[in-house]
């Protein structure tokens, strides 16, 4: 998808919000995205998280395992995947992948890669973004529950705290928030307050994120959010 609309435009970002890193092989995600950012020009945002969703892992992975595992896979793949984008030929040995002289061609043309952003609400990931990553994207709505803006710049401040500790400056790094195309301008406005520099929406009628809208009705929808929530924030 992303391969298509790179095609089609000349200055948007691609990227994805986020892709599950324990859910691929990580050297053929590594390639996926150093492709599209390719071909693209260099307009790739390379979105890389946990995952939290079962059904994703059971019906398009090898298997649905626990936050602690899928964790420490995510740690082991983000270092395989930087180690393919930056240097020539990689072994690796961890305890849930291995490469031996691999080598990934075309490398990503933004150097020394396309810019990392990241997902996750726990302390854990907290941290890993404040490290390794030039952005966290907070997810403004939950399974049951929309977090409300104190939530997210709670985290913010934890994210500031933990770069400090690894003497990492964050002058380049983006604060995101995850919402829906039926928020409005009000609700964007009071996350802004409290710190976002990037709002992202996603194309579902609600409750929450849930009952997507219809493929002829997107255009209809990004329309109308275009013209009454746009034009507040230019």
């Amino acid at each position: 998808m992303l391969s298509y609309f790179a095609a089609l435009t000349s200055r948007i970002r691609l990227g994805s919000d986020v892709s599950p890193v324990p859910r691929w092989i990580p050297s053929h995600l590594a390639k996926v995205i150093a492709t599209v950012d390719y071909i693209s020009g260099g307009r790739v945002i390379a979105g890389l998280g946990v995952g939290t969703v079962p059904e994703e892992f059971i019906n398009y992975s090898t298997g649905w395992d626990e936050a602690p595992v899928r964790f420490e896979k995510f740690k082991e793949g983000l270092e395989i995947i930087l180690r393919l984008w930056t240097e020539d030929k990689v072994t690796f040995e961890g305890k849930y992948y291995k490469l031996k002289d691999a080598v990934l061609l075309p490398k990503p043309l933004q150097k020394p890669h396309p810019p990392l952003w990241c997902g996750g609400l726990r302390r854990r990931m907290l941290e890993v973004a404040a490290r390794f990553f030039d952005g966290w994207v907070f997810p403004r709505l939950v399974p049951g529950a929309s977090l409300p803006p104190e939530e997210f710049e709670k985290r913010v401040k934890i994210i500031e705290r933990y770069a400090r500790e690894h003497n990492r400056e964050l002058k380049n790094f983006t604060f995101a928030v995850l919402g829906s195309i039926t928020d409005t301008a009000e609700i964007i406005e009071a996350f802004r307050n409290a710190g976002c520099q990037y709002y992202i929406v996603e194309l579902f009628k609600g409750p929450g994120l849930t009952n997507p809208f219809s493929p002829n009705e997107y255009v209809d929808v990004t329309k109308r959010f275009a013209r009454d929530i746009i034009p507040s924030f230019k």
